[in-house]
């Protein structure tokens, strides 16, 4: 009957999601039940409803709980894989959602996974976090469950010191009449017991044991009642006392027989259900089968007669053509087989060129960044150091050079992306104000050095929050405005971003960039947008550039669903202009203002661990985070780094993702098995469209790339070290 009713209201829920959040919790409660009585699939239904319903009302507890459920059930059904994933997706959601008790919960489930795996240590860990968890909130009622877990794992390696206060907290805090299972109170004392007995308090284990059988007794557990008789019997056979050792034999075989008469009734009774359910369920089946028969049959009678004659016909005609063309067919099967072969040979040679092609860049990026972030870096450190107003002159040549040197391995990587048709959109929340004066901020280098000046004039109206792919839209301005920087001297460039119209949910914008440089002659403004054309070519002047940033800017664009426009006259100036469709956010949080300058004593006194296995590179971020008075440990690899976080007190993590013996991405995951708040940011050379989302689900807060302006960097790190820290 309870099965019946969860179907039918999950066939009731299914069509509708507007029910109250109490009544979605007591349909995760069902589905725990219908799993522990083997109907796996009924349980997944009804916790899939449950997850659905979270993700319309953006529940976070309620998805958590849902996740757990399903682990729960793939952990019945063997499949730890599985399961281990769910309660990752569990614990994420909780942690969101703050919900210590079922934290309480989650670990002790995970910890029992891994007893099954005979994975003790794991076990323990989890044992003893979610007991944590639940002692520190002063949820007593929950920690019985972790307690009784870990005292059991003590106890089975030998640990009794340790397991015996726990079990004698289990005994204390066991609450009759609620899911505290009686059970579990009576094997504590069986095992209290056992703990005296072993350090040959013999008198001391008789009392627990007397305890057990009393509660045993009341429960009729016969299992525990048998460890207890047990027990007595090596108790008295080692005190001599044979009478009453016999006495403990005797009713340990009599407690034996009871269970095993208790199981059999039970197996018994279960067989007999399941018989005649089955025998009913044959008897339906074979009469609907005899039913649907029969009135088939007098259905297809009659059209079979007809058909049967129709079909004579077309055989003896179709034989003859089939015959005429057999010939025919099979020299034309033989020809596009072959066909088909030299295509797919072909096929998979193009495939395998054009991932040695993506590989290549791959490697080529990482292998260019990581020299180039010891130049930019060891340039940053000297300009930092007052040096002479001739040598100044030289770093600051020098840094201009690297980071249009970085500006061109970019374009390049961009433009393999756009030819491999790999261009997707990722649409966050962002601030578009913060967004122009960081890069205003990137390009001060290339302002200065042509004695320009930069304008921004944004519509006050605009909404602070906005949301769509920021990083593409950033790119194309950045393109737009060093376009304009470098074809201007002593000049003025000047942002516009105007509203052009809205509604309740989404925002129109204009923006353009205008110059008062060089221009752009009418017969070449349709040719700026291709790849490698530069109008400089046409001119007796020397303006260096790939030709590759405004046919960036077209694809990219293109790509968001806009146009890029131009408008320009020869010798007086040129406007770009392009109009880009965006979606409001509600502001539900206090947004912080990074245009103000980098408050560098946040990092004083503050413990950064760098993990790199570079050299040069350590170095290079070592003495810049020493330049601002921080404390400073560097690791060359993952392993080390483990130890490290586990032993000593860090602020921050900053994580390189490829290094010899353990990588960036397995380092981070075991750092979060035991410390889930570190701030882990990945300090990285490689290419981050292609590994954004595998560096975040590893586990790590942010990324940094390699090089990097200093702005930027103590912008980011700041913004984890601003973080109070959460207690666990």
């Amino acid at each position: 009957m309870l099965l019946i009713c969860l179907l039918f209201c999950y066939n009731l829920f299914s069509q509708n999601y507007k029910i109250s959040k109490d009544s979605v919790s007591k349909i995760i409660s069902e589905s725990f039940i219908l799993s522990t009585n083997g109907s796996h699939e009924d349980a997944l239904k009804l916790q899939n409803y449950a997850l659905k319903w979270a993700n319309i009302n953006n529940n976070d507890s309620i998805r958590g709980r849902a996740y757990h459920a399903m682990g729960v059930v793939y952990n019945f059904m063997k499949d730890s894989k599985k399961a281990k994933e769910l309660y990752a997706m569990s614990a994420m959601f909780l942690i969101k959602a703050n919900y210590k008790s079922y934290m309480v919960m989650h670990h002790n489930n995970l910890g029992t996974l891994y007893c099954l795996e005979k994975d003790t240590i794991n076990a323990k860990l989890q044992f003893e976090l979610a007991r944590h968890i639940a002692i520190e909130n002063n949820l007593t009622f929950n920690a019985f469950w972790p307690s009784y877990n870990l005292a059991e794992v003590n106890y089975n390696n030998g640990n009794y010191k340790k397991a015996k206060p726990l079990f004698e907290y289990v005994v204390r805090t066991f609450q009759p009449n609620t899911r505290q299972h009686p059970r579990m109170r009576v094997s504590s004392y069986n095992y209290l017991a056992k703990i005296y007995y072993k350090t040959k308090n013999h008198k001391k284990a008789l009392e627990y044991l007397k305890i057990a059988d009393s509660l045993g007794k009341d429960i009729l557990n016969y299992t525990e009642l048998i460890e207890t008789e047990k027990l007595k019997y090596k108790i008295h056979k080692n005190n001599s006392a044979i009478t009453k050792a016999n006495t403990a034999l005797l009713k340990q075989v009599n407690y034996l027989k009871k269970n095993i008469e208790i199981n059999k009734k039970q197996s018994e009774s279960n067989f007999k259900l399941k018989q005649k359910l089955l025998k009913n369920e044959k008897k339906l089946e074979l009469t609907s089968k005899i039913s649907n028969e029969r009135k088939a049959a007098l259905k297809t009678n009659k059209r079979y007669t007809y058909i049967a004659l129709f079909l004579l016909l077309i055989t003896v005609v179709t034989s003859f053509l089939l015959y005429r063309s057999n010939k025919s067919r099979l020299r034309l099967n033989k020809n596009l087989t072959t066909k088909n072969n030299e295509l797919i040979i072909a096929k998979e040679k193009t495939e395998q060129a054009s991932k040695i092609k993506e590989n290549f860049f791959s490697t080529i990026s990482h292998e260019l960044r990581t020299p180039l972030y010891a130049v930019n870096g060891i340039t940053d450190i000297l300009i930092e150091q007052k040096p002479k107003e001739n040598q100044k002159d030289y770093l600051n040549t020098l840094k201009s050079s690297g980071e249009y040197l970085l500006a061109l391995i970019n374009n390049v990587l961009l433009i393999n992306k756009f030819d491999s048709n790999k261009i997707e959109l990722n649409e966050i929340e962002f601030n578009l104000r913060e967004m122009i004066n960081d890069i205003r901020r990137t390009l001060n280098y290339l302002e200065k050095e042509n004695n320009n000046t930069i304008h921004l004039d944004i519509d006050p109206s605009i909404p602070k929050l906005l949301k769509g792919d920021s990083l593409k839209l950033s790119q194309v301005i950045i393109n737009l405005l060093s376009n304009a920087l470098k074809f201007t001297n002593n000049g003025n460039i000047i942002l516009f971003v105007k509203k052009i119209n809205t509604d309740s949910e989404n925002i129109n914008l204009e923006i353009s960039i205008k110059d008062d440089g060089i221009g752009i002659s009418k017969e070449v403004q349709a040719k700026v947008f291709d790849d490698f054309f530069q109008e400089s070519m046409q001119l007796d002047r020397n303006y260096e550039g790939t030709g590759l940033g405004l046919a960036i800017v077209k694809r990219l664009l293109h790509a968001m669903g806009s146009e890029i426009k131009v408008s320009s006259i020869q010798g007086k100036g040129t406007v770009f202009y392009f109009n880009i469709n965006l979606k409001k956010e509600v502001i539900n949080t206090v947004v912080m203002d990074n245009t103000q300058q980098v408050d560098f004593s946040k990092l004083i006194d503050k413990s950064i661990l760098v993990v790199d296995d570079n050299s040069i590179n350590q170095m290079i971020t070592k003495r810049i985070l020493l330049s601002k008075k921080a404390k400073v440990t560097v690791i060359d690899n993952g392993f080390d780094a483990i130890e490290e976080v586990k032993n000593n007190y860090f602020d921050a993590v900053l994580m390189d993702i490829h290094m010899p013996k353990m990588d960036g991405y397995e380092a981070t995951k075991n750092i979060r098995k035991f410390n889930p708040t570190i701030p882990i940011l990945a300090l990285t050379a490689i290419q981050i469209n292609n590994n954004k989302e595998h560096i975040l689900n590893c586990g790590m807060n942010d990324i940094i790339v390699k090089p990097f302006v200093l702005e930027n960097f103590f912008n980011v790190l700041n913004k984890f070290l601003n973080v109070e820290k959460i207690s666990a």
